[in-house]
């Protein structure tokens, strides 16, 4: 889930720079949680620069809700978070007492210019807008000075590199050489030779007795424990839930926006500096111009540009949305100001609101209903079989009592698979129900444990089988069929191994064996554009020969033998975008090499020092 946030620590000199970092975890230590630390004590330090426990936190606390949602500050630390986020701010704190000691600086010209560059900051013309800007920073719980700061640290950076930079690109014939290597496109013709089990006859008694004395072990039981479990689950209890039509009936009431589509519209849209040329465009289309010849001769604009899509009122801003939706399809609609500019918008089909019918969700309702309540009566009854549990109760007297499931399971692995391999119904498949009874000990009845799905069980494992060597007759039919299908890739793999070794064409040998030609589309070395489930193992192995030879693969269900017919070396626009998206991005993984290396030898110049412990005392309080 972090993995976004260490993408710049992969090069060896950022790994060593990380490495400085935590050196300066140990000289400052967590365990410096223990001392009574305040919310402006230094987290991190690099020369004159600070950034403080507070701001650290802040940072943190940002970090830990884009990143890690459903974690606490404790879970958040524990997974490494804190790490991350200290590292992140002494590579900033380095980099910008560096460009103090250049005394670089930042002009409001080169930051209003940042700004406006980034994409998210943009309405659906391209163009910046304030309140997405504004909204942006809301959501990420930053406010505008502390973003403005973020920027002149990126743009201090960006000038201490911007010497270095222009001569880190990565040399175009390697970019393309690797280009025309990802790109190369090749065609087979192909034959399939089934691994047909049937065909092969059936093995006597002799043959049995051999092949089960040379593989005996391969059917050795596994590990196997028997078990009784009480569950107590919702879709048990759920079968015996009746629901009221009137029930039914309220709860399509009170989620009637999950069962509607509500009114859209297809709109498009022009923006006017000022309000005489938005009336003018309003005239024209009133005088009956279209929409995109208004648009591209005043503005410069395709359809493409004008277009909004299907949008209902809830995308708009409140001046548009009422504009819009009082309009008829086909009228002109505006000017209508914003602070955008003027808008002139049009209509051009309206799609109604749509309700689902009750009758048609009723089942669901219900399903849904059910399960709600079973979960809520699965809460009242887990209180009943712990206090039958406690007053001696056995399983089979508590499962009785309080309605809950009893299960016997005759030999569960590990897996939670029986005795054969296969996979045992019901709670078996709980991983966390398969731990506790791979725990238990044998004899005890378990204390009430809970999965993940609101289930509580409660088990006692009866036995243990140790893995031992099964009786032949037990396992007379799965030997039986083992050997059929190891005789029946054999054959297979013979014939593949016959046709690739013939000097004939495969299309001959194919027309001579009976077997159906096949012609593959021209496929990338991942199998892409080839519809085969085993398009990749195919083309791997194609990629492999020489045009003209022939080779073949195993499926497991078949041997695939083919022969390379054609080999597509790309060319144009396709190898040209490909070579430049290449040397852009191992350009910029050099670049962010050298930025390890610069900022390793810029923390002995500006002696970087991090206290963790003064952010982990804001974070989650001092601990004993």
């Amino acid at each position: 889930m972090l993995r976004s946030m260490r993408e710049g620590a992969k090069s060896a000199p950022m790994k060593i720079f990380l490495v400085t970092l935590a050196i300066g975890f140990a000289m400052w230590g967590i365990d410096d949680v223990f001392r009574n630390v305040g919310s402006n004590d230094a987290a991190v330090k690099a020369g004159n620069h600070e950034i403080t426990a507070l701001e650290a936190a802040q940072e943190f606390d940002r970090t830990r809700r884009a990143y890690l949602p459903g974690a606490n500050n404790t879970e958040a630390i524990a997974q490494g978070l804190l790490g991350d986020v200290l590292a992140g701010l002494a590579r900033r704190a380095v980099f910008s007492a560096e460009a103090d000691r250049m005394k670089l600086t930042v002009t409001r010209e080169m930051e209003k210019k940042h700004i406006a560059g980034e994409p998210a900051f943009r309405d659906e013309t391209g163009r910046f807008n304030l309140l997405r800007f504004q909204d942006a920073l809301a959501r990420a719980g930053i406010n505008e000075e502390g973003y403005l700061n973020y920027i002149r640290n990126d743009l201090n950076s960006g000038q201490i590199f911007s010497a270095l930079l222009p001569g880190v690109t990565y040399p175009q014939s390697l970019s393309e050489a690797i280009a025309k290597w990802r790109l190369e496109r090749r065609v087979i013709d192909y034959v399939t030779i089934a691994v047909d089990t049937d065909a092969q006859p059936q093995p006597s008694d002799a043959e049995i007795d051999a092949w089960y004395a040379e593989n005996s072990e391969t059917y050795n039981s596994p590990d196997l424990r028997s078990v009784t479990a009480l569950v107590l689950s919702p879709d048990t209890l759920a079968e015996g839930i009746d629901i009221s039509d009137a029930d039914l009936r309220q709860a399509y009431d009170d989620q009637i926006d999950l069962y509607q589509t509500p009114e859209r519209r297809m709109i498009r849209q022009m923006i006017f500096a000022d309000t005489d040329a938005a009336n003018q465009a309003m005239s024209r289309l009133n005088n009956g111009e279209a929409f995109g010849a208004v648009a591209n001769e005043l503005l410069g604009l395709s359809d493409a540009d004008t277009a909004l899509g299907s949008l209902s009122r809830d995308d708009l801003s409140e001046e548009l949305a009422e504009a819009a939706f009082s309009a008829e399809q086909g009228q002109a609609i505006g000017p209508v100001t914003t602070p955008l500019g003027q808008h002139v918008l049009m209509v051009e089909e309206i799609l109604p609101e749509n309700v689902t019918a009750f009758e048609n969700v009723v089942d669901r309702i219900r399903d849904d209903l059910q399960r709600d309540r079973a979960i809520d009566l699965v809460y009242q009854r887990i209180a009943e079989v712990e206090d039958a549990l406690a007053s001696g109760s056995t399983l089979a007297e508590t499962a009785a009592e309080t309605g809950a499931e009893l299960s016997q399971i005759d030999g569960m692995d590990r897996s939670g698979l029986d005795i054969d391999g296969n996979a045992i119904d019901g709670i078996a498949g709980d991983t966390k129900f398969r731990q506790s009874v791979w725990t238990a000990n044998i004899g005890e009845t378990g204390l009430v444990e809970e999965t993940n799905a609101d289930t509580f069980y409660v088990i006692e494992v009866n036995s243990e089988a140790p893995s031992a060597e099964r009786p032949l007759a037990d396992i007379k039919t799965r030997v039986i069929a083992d050997m059929r299908r190891e005789a029946a890739i054999e054959v297979a793999r013979s014939q593949a191994e016959t046709i690739t070794e013939d000097q004939s064409g495969l299309a001959d040998v194919a027309k001579a064996q009976g077997l159906s030609l096949e012609t593959s589309p021209a496929m990338r070395r991942d199998g892409v554009s080839f519809d085969h489930e085993a398009a990749r193992l195919i083309a791997g192995q194609a990629f492999g020969l020489d045009q003209g030879s022939k080779g073949f693969v195993e499926t497991g269900d078949a041997m695939i033998v083919m022969t390379v017919t054609a080999i597509q070396s790309p060319e144009g626009e396709a190898l040209v975008a490909e070579t430049e998206r290449l040397q852009e991005s191992l350009s910029s993984n050099v670049a962010t090499s050298l930025e390890g290396i610069i900022a390793n030898g810029l923390i002995e110049t500006h002696d970087v020092a991090i206290n963790a412990g003064a952010v982990q005392t804001l974070l989650v309080g001092q601990t004993n």
